[in-house]
């Protein structure tokens, strides 16, 4: 049995390792990232219509990679992809070596931060399945 802490514990390091935060500015954070930030950041946040603490046999979490806007408004696409893609591989790698939690990317977009003007960031929708 396991709750979104337990799944949390498990994405949250697979993400933040070099060859991820290599590619950003700023941190991998759970849950939420710091107020005003402009970093390139990276959050890891549990989706879930329950309090985090009931017993769960899969999950769906967002994984948000930030990154600061150019002069005229337009998002750094390059750069946002340059980040998802190094993501993406880490989640997939393991994934393809698990024999316990399988973590699937079913969905990619590129979205405007609506606290923040100045920064867009990747959108990634990860359906987590424990193996029984």
């Amino acid at each position: 049995m396991k709750t979104t802490f337990d799944i949390s514990d498990i994405l949250y390091p697979i993400i933040n390792v070099t060859s991820v935060t290599s590619t950003i500015d700023g941190r991998v954070y759970r849950d939420k990232k710091p107020l005003n930030s402009e970093l390139q950041d990276i959050i890891v946040i549990p989706l879930s219509n329950f309090n985090g603490d009931e017993v769960i046999q899969e999950a769906t979490f967002m994984v948000n990679c930030f990154c600061k806007n150019f002069d005229n408004g337009l998002p750094n696409i390059t750069k946002l992809k340059t980040i998802t893609d190094a993501v993406i591989k880490v989640i997939e790698d393991y994934s393809a070596t698990s024999n316990y939690y399988v973590f699937d990317i079913t969905n990619q977009t590129v979205m405007q931060d609506t606290d923040q003007i100045s920064m867009s960031y990747v959108n990634l929708r990860i359906n987590c399945y424990i193996e029984k």
